[in-house]
């Protein structure tokens, strides 16, 4: 009797779905006028990867970037899979390029991801990734061997109810405070809580402990205070303020530890963030992937944005192309020691990086 109210359940919630798809709900997305960005003469650029005919073929569209303890540069993109592909890549999506002889030194991944998306290494150089797919977030050692999974399975007909959710936002659809649905990124407190900008389906924050207990979340649609449409990147400092790419409003959340609200940075200048990486001199550095992504609208700015703790705007740089220095859809960033950035970008299918000029 269960599994037959279950399917009943579930039919209605897809021809809800058939309804909803067409229907329109939720927050609107905010446009902007940027001010074109100068190239930057304080960096220089180059091609990380791919740079054989052999890696060229395999690469996919990028996704994340980050960097451990050693400087080694991890990236992670999609192969032969592409944004939410249902097939497990075949590839390794996840390449390491040592940080001294600039060289690949280690690749993994291979049938792990279907679509990963988010990437941190976290204090002990663990390795962090979700994938908007599998509606999981998992921990890996640095040479692949995966250490936890989390993230509750999907029942059949969820899917379709958070399509209705996302129009009818109190449907109830049966999630958990431990259903993912597709997250988008994590980031790794020093204490071993973690933080996950869950955003394609929900439009939430949530914060677990180090043994991926529940704490807290923040889960309301909207552009006002403290709202979320599409958090798509998260960083923290030093504090564990969270630092939230809130990319369909066009700006940058900042919350405390607890998910306060503490500030948000939506001058126009900063454009579209999809990824946000706090430093190790304190700033806060964005990629803005523009709208290119966005239908009836132009390609935006595609940029680096460097930002100091308060908000404002220390330096910009970066244009729409393939060449060095120009950038498709920067999509994730680190930063090194050195001050080094690197930019996975989604249509580029490439890692770049922007070396400080000495």
């Amino acid at each position: 009797m269960r599994k037959k109210i279950q399917i009943m359940i579930g039919i209605l919630l897809i021809l809800g779905a058939l309804i909803a798809w067409f229907s329109r709900g939720g927050s609107d997305t905010v446009y902007k006028e940027v001010p074109e960005a100068k190239q930057s003469k304080d960096y220089k650029p180059e091609i990380l990867w791919p740079r054989t005919e052999e890696d060229k073929e395999m690469a996919g569209e990028a996704s994340g970037v980050a960097v451990d303890s050693k400087g080694d540069i991890f990236y992670l993109h999609r192969g032969s899979s592409e944004y939410g592909g249902e097939s497990l890549i075949q590839e390794p999506a996840l390449i390491v390029i040592d940080g001294e002889t600039k060289e690949v030194k280690d690749r993994w991944g291979k049938n792990m991801f279907a679509s990963p998306h988010g990437l941190e290494i976290d204090d002990e150089d663990n390795v962090w990734i979700t994938d908007i797919t599998l509606n999981k977030v998992y921990k890996f050692t640095p040479d692949g061997h995966l250490l936890a999974t989390f993230g509750d399975d999907y029942p059949f007909y969820m899917e379709a109810a958070l399509r209705i959710r996302n129009v009818l936002p109190n449907l109830p659809t049966g999630m958990t405070k431990y259903t993912f649905a597709r997250p988008t990124d994590v980031t790794v407190m020093e204490d071993g809580s973690f933080a996950v900008s869950d955003g394609y389906r929900n439009r939430r924050i949530v914060k677990f402990d180090s043994d991926g207990n529940f704490l807290w979340e923040k889960n309301d649609l909207g552009n006002g205070t403290g709202e979320f449409n599409l958090p798509h990147g998260i960083s923290h400092d030093q504090k564990g303020n969270l630092f939230v790419a809130d990319r369909n409003n066009a700006r940058v959340q900042v919350l405390n530890q607890d998910g306060e609200f503490l500030d948000a940075w939506e001058q126009k200048e900063i454009g579209r963030p999809f990824g946000v990486e706090v430093g190790n001199d304190g700033n806060v550095y964005l990629v803005d992937g523009g709208d290119a992504l966005y239908p009836n609208t132009g390609r935006g700015s595609h940029q680096v944005v460097i930002v100091n703790k308060n908000g404002e705007i220390i330096n910009r740089f970066g244009k729409w192309g393939s060449k060095a220095g120009e950038m498709k859809v920067p999509h994730d960033v680190a930063v090194n020691q050195n001050g080094d950035i690197f930019v996975a970008e989604l249509q580029n299918n490439r890692l770049q990086v922007f070396r400080v000029k000495e």
